[in-house]
């Protein structure tokens, strides 16, 4: 699994990644050596529980049953879609910005590491402090982005 690195403003010491599914174009086994590797404290799981099981069976096990070295929080979004509660939304990215900001290294993730995440990453760095052009251009060099007018539309508010 390669995770992507996001630009960081430099005053905020934690680590931004983007990514993919873990365990599900690789082992389980091996995200977690990576994320041990990379030190992540915080893992934002941006898909449903449905599709999490469906995609990723051994990863949804392991959450199921605590087994992560990690603090996991979900943030669903449907897929090219985006959140139901704007306002829950807005409290999760403040969550993931306060994680950020006291130094942890977290993962932004869907099913594919694209739309879903590139448009919660997007609304991350705007919480950060950056106007919406240099967020998503700063998620786009992380290999990201909004894949529709709906997404965007959520940056855009953000």
């Amino acid at each position: 699994m390669a995770l992507r690195r996001v630009h960081l403003p430099p005053e905020v010491p934690g680590q931004l990644w983007l990514g993919s599914m873990p365990g599900r174009f690789e082992a389980w086994s091996a995200f977690e050596a990576q994320a041990d590797r990379t030190r992540l404290r915080l893992v934002v799981c941006l898909t449903p529980r449905q599709e999490l099981a469906e995609l990723s069976p051994d990863y949804h096990a392991a959450v199921v049953a605590g087994r992560v070295n990690f603090r996991w929080q979900q943030v669903a979004m449907r897929n090219f879609g985006v959140p139901e509660d704007p306002a829950a939304f807005r409290r999760d990215i403040a969550n993931v910005v306060t994680a950020l900001q006291t130094g942890d290294a977290v993962l932004l993730h869907c099913a594919a590491g694209l739309g879903r995440t590139g448009t919660a990453a997007a609304c991350v760095l705007k919480a950060l402090g950056l106007d919406t052009g240099e967020a998503l251009q700063r998620v786009r060099e992380a290999g990201s982005n909004p894949q529709n007018a709906e997404q965007s539309g959520l940056v855009d508010w953000f």
